[in-house]
């Protein structure tokens, strides 16, 4: 007959840390929501800030502009009403003056000045084309500038569609290019707008009227393959940021192209797809591209039944880093800094954020799509950094197991009431692992773990009295092992990711350990008239280092060296307290190995 009982107390921390001066971003506020109210968006969104930082967000599917605080707290908002002055029409780009002033990329209708029209009474001809809406800084309509003079006909007249004018009468409208194109804003300190019309750049004076226009592509410039977003340093340089080919464009306020900067690349000073700049009020230009890290890394606490992370197999978990990185530059294109912007590792949502503004302190504004949310960013250099992870495992056991064997052979009278035999283990378990970890970077990681366990175990028997006497049979034979043992092992680990594409990841990794066990264990005869004792103690260490290295995204190189040395001792005495055996053994071992393994 067996009873096996288990009672087990799993106590897990898990416990994010932060330790680095390095400068790095935190999270500080939330706002916004979907919606048509006050501080709610729809889909389509723009984002501009003022000299104070405050937040400027157009709205293009609600048709209106808001402004926030610093905060996220809702200011004011402009719309369109009835009597307006001005029509949205489809509102995208906005920029903010050093007077807070509000200027809005939109479309505008322009009558065209036709002489032939004073003839006739034919309908009205209108040229729709780009505009920039002014408004100051309490969100009131000044004025509406065209890009370039539309009062005059610029297409043919085939091109034209009909329309309704303002009374509802009968229009001819021409529209000026692909009215779904992307138009990129920026002014700068005097006032001077820079609009970014696909491959040119429109300059207009603070009053709106045109000065001049020129070419993106220069001799000097290259290919421009896609402009995707510009900004304007103190002292009225131009950067475009060309998303496909992968860098930064400069040009004077002028338009004289006076220099490129950036590769494709992960490595500082390149790029993948940039797509957002901004220049900061210290002087210096960030710059955001696509680059993302991914790094994994095993635990062994279970799985919580509420846990979001998926990524396990049995008892291993991986926890899941998603880094992004904005690059500082001066205004001369020298790269000076990376700033890594860790995401919190188990929650599925920051996937999907969009970094959709910098402003001028360098603050960064994220946006949950499904939910219209913005989540700021602001840089900071603290104390505990939010890339190093602390991991603690607690665990106490007890087994409890009582075996008894009754023989039927033996006829006794005892039958079925007292067993034969009879054993008690008890067993206590308690474990201890702790995991320190740092990633330096988005490609190194420094890891420290320390894994301690102590096992106390007691395994009494009882035996019954033999019927005759003989010299070993005088004797009663009941016993207790108790078993005390520590095994302690302290581990380096340190990883460099070498690769981080899907297609072709391939890292490096160095570890060295130490490892000591301690064990005592001790028989001794419960029968005062027996004096059997068997005491055995071991002390065992080992070390050891390795490294792997992939070779190609199939093939590993491994190479590891291990130590192992140790002595143990023993000493028995027999049922009539003399001594039978003693000694001793030691062990020294090394052993290095150095295979690859790969897959074909």
């Amino acid at each position: 007959m067996v009873n096996l009982k288990n009672l087990t107390l799993c106590l897990l921390f898990l416990l994010p840390m932060h330790i680095n001066a390095a400068p790095e971003f935190e999270f500080v506020s939330e706002f916004g929501g979907k919606g048509e109210g006050e501080a709610q968006f729809a889909e389509t969104l723009f984002m501009a800030f003022g000299p104070d930082n405050a937040i400027y967000v157009a709205d293009t599917d609600n048709f209106r502009i808001q402004k926030f605080t610093e905060m996220g707290g809702f200011v004011f908002d402009i719309q369109m009403e009835t009597e307006s002055e001005f029509r949205f029409i489809n509102p995208t780009a906005i920029a903010i003056g050093t007077d807070s002033s509000i200027y809005v990329m939109d479309w505008m209708f322009v009558q065209i000045s036709d002489p032939s029209q004073q003839k006739t009474e034919g309908p009205k001809i209108f040229n729709y084309g780009p505009c920039v809406h002014k408004f100051d800084a309490q969100g009131v309509f000044v004025a509406s500038y065209s890009i370039q003079d539309f009062s005059q006909k610029i297409a043919p007249l085939e091109a034209a569609a009909p329309g309704l004018d303002a009374e509802g009468n009968y229009a001819r409208i021409i529209p000026q290019g692909d009215t779904k194109r992307t138009f990129l804003l920026t002014v700068d300190a005097s006032g001077s707008l820079y609009i970014c019309d696909g491959s040119v750049i429109y300059k207009l004076s603070a009053t709106g009227e045109p000065v001049s226009h020129y070419p993106l592509a220069q001799p000097g410039t290259g290919h421009l393959v896609h402009p995707v977003d510009i900004t304007v340093d103190k002292a009225a340089n131009i950067y475009v940021v060309d998303e496909k080919g992968h860098r930064v464009l400069k040009y004077s306020a002028e338009g004289k192209f006076l220099q490129v900067f950036g590769e494709y690349g992960d490595a500082a000073g390149q790029f993948i797809n940039p797509f957002r700049i901004a220049a900061l009020t210290d002087g210096t230009l960030l710059i955001a591209d696509t680059a993302k890290y991914l790094k994994d890394f095993a635990s062994t606490l279970p799985r919580r039944l509420d846990d979001p992370t998926r990524r396990y197999t049995g008892d291993t978990q991986l926890f899941r880093y998603r880094l992004r990185r904005i690059q500082r530059f001066t205004t001369d294109g020298a790269y000076t800094q990376k700033l890594l912007i860790p995401f919190r590792r188990e929650v599925e949502t920051d996937v999907a954020l969009q970094l959709k503004g910098i402003d001028r302190s360098g603050n960064l504004y994220y946006l949950n799509p499904t939910e219209l949310l913005f989540r700021k960013y602001t840089p900071t250099t603290p104390l505990i950094s939010s890339m190093f992870q602390t991991e603690l495992k607690l665990r106490y056991t007890r087994d409890l197991q009582d075996i008894e064997i009754d023989n039927q052979d033996d006829l006794d009278a005892d039958l079925y009431t007292k067993s034969d035999f009879d054993e008690q283990i008890v067993q206590d378990t308690a474990y201890a692992d702790l995991m320190l970890s740092y990633d330096l970077n988005e490609s190194l990681r420094l890891a420290l773990s320390n894994r301690l366990t102590y096992v106390r175990m007691t395994d009494t028997s009882y035996y019954r009295a033999r019927d005759f006497e003989d010299f070993r049979g005088s004797f009663n034979q009941d016993d207790r092992a108790t078993e005390n043992s520590w095994d302690d092992r302290i581990q380096v680990d340190f990883t460099w990711i070498r690769d981080h594409s899907l297609y072709n990841y391939r890292e490096a990794r160095a570890f060295a350990y130490f490892n000591v066990i301690r064990l005592d264990f001790i028989n001794d005869a419960l029968n005062p008239s027996n004096f059997r004792f068997f005491d055995f103690n071991a002390a065992l260490s080992d070390w050891g280092a390795g490294v792997h290295y992939d070779l190609s995204r199939t093939f590993r190189l491994n190479f590891e060296i291990t130590h192992f040395f140790g002595k143990n001792s023993y000493t028995y005495i027999d049922e009539t307290s003399v001594l039978y055996a003693t000694g001793f053994q030691e062990a020294d071992t090394i052993r290095a190995i150095l295979f690859i393994n790969g897959i074909f």
